[in-house]
């Protein structure tokens, strides 16, 4: 098995289709069949499932497959690294990060490393937490700065920067707020604006309200990030939302206010997470030292 096999592999994997991922490959579609066929003689199981439209992974197909993704990965990380010893250069960092991190700050760290390093350019991605972590697994970016899964996956590791705590956020006029104490059963009986449900943000909220017994949450407007635009959808509306504690200012601004509502299972970690084996630039171990004089975090790491 060689470097190949592995691009045959993913590109077959990625069309679903051996012609379609020959001519992307530039081979015949018989030497691509004649390359798998040796590949699941080397496995000593069927990769690939057969249909008439195309093809799909088995599940040992799927098991090969993240093994050489990995394998890519590693791959590509290596000839970055020899690069960057032959050229000296700094080369190009790329960060991802969540809306519902304190983004003042990371854009503060930034600044600064840029100043520092002339010469460095900064690839930012503002994405939810679900869909980064993707990224970074797939090599799409370098690091990430967002809220810490549970648990970690065993590729990736995290410096732990700050806590946070996400606030219920209504109008100023809500008529919530007349009530003198509100429990989890006046929130769920709202209308609300969330991000998809496959984000653990949703799940966490989506599970309080199971266990406590209630009706699933009546989602008005699912948004896959909230910038202060969005937000402003809840302006003279019933509807609520999520909102980490560094957001409050802003918001106060276009007349969105925290409910007096504490909801001690959407506490969470922040942090800056890496691939645990991935090539470690000098710009990105600058920008992982300036997070730490940031934040204050010295060399906490999270497990």
């Amino acid at each position: 098995m060689n470097l190949n096999d592995i691009d045959y592999l993913v590109a077959v994997a990625e069309h679903r289709h051996v012609g379609r991922a020959a001519e992307a490959l530039g081979l015949t579609q018989s030497a691509l069949t004649r390359a798998l066929a040796r590949l699941e003689a080397l496995a000593g199981l069927p990769l690939f499932e057969r249909h008439p439209k195309g093809v799909m992974p088995t599940e040992a197909g799927l098991a090969f497959l993240r093994r050489a993704r990995r394998i890519q990965l590693e791959y590509d990380d290596t000839l970055s690294e020899l690069h960057q010893m032959k050229t000296g250069e700094l080369g190009i960092l790329r960060i991802g990060y969540s809306p519902s991190t304190d983004v003042e700050r990371l854009m503060r760290v930034v600044r600064r490393l840029l100043m520092e390093r002339p010469v460095a350019r900064i690839h930012l991605s503002e994405r939810l937490m679900h869909y980064l972590l993707a990224d970074l697994d797939a090599g799409e970016v370098d690091a990430v700065v967002a809220p810490l899964p549970q648990p970690m996956p065993a590729q990736l590791e995290a410096l732990r920067l700050c806590d946070d705590e996400l606030q219920v956020m209504a109008d100023a006029g809500h008529a919530l707020r007349k009530r003198k104490a509100l429990g989890v059963a006046d929130i769920a009986a709202q209308p609300w604006l969330l991000p998809p449900a496959d984000t653990r943000l949703r799940r966490e909220l989506e599970r309080l309200v199971q266990v406590s017994g209630l009706p699933p949450l009546t989602v008005r407007i699912e948004a896959a990030a909230t910038n202060l635009n969005t937000m402003r959808l809840l302006c003279g509306t019933p509807l609520l939302t999520l909102s980490s504690s560094w957001s409050l200012e802003p918001l106060a601004s276009i007349g969105l206010r925290p409910l007096p509502i504490a909801l001690p299972a959407l506490k969470r970690r922040i942090g800056w997470i890496t691939r645990r084996h991935g090539h470690r630039s000098p710009l990105l171990e600058r920008m992982e030292e300036l997070l730490k004089d940031e934040f204050g975090t010295g060399r906490r790491r999270a497990s």
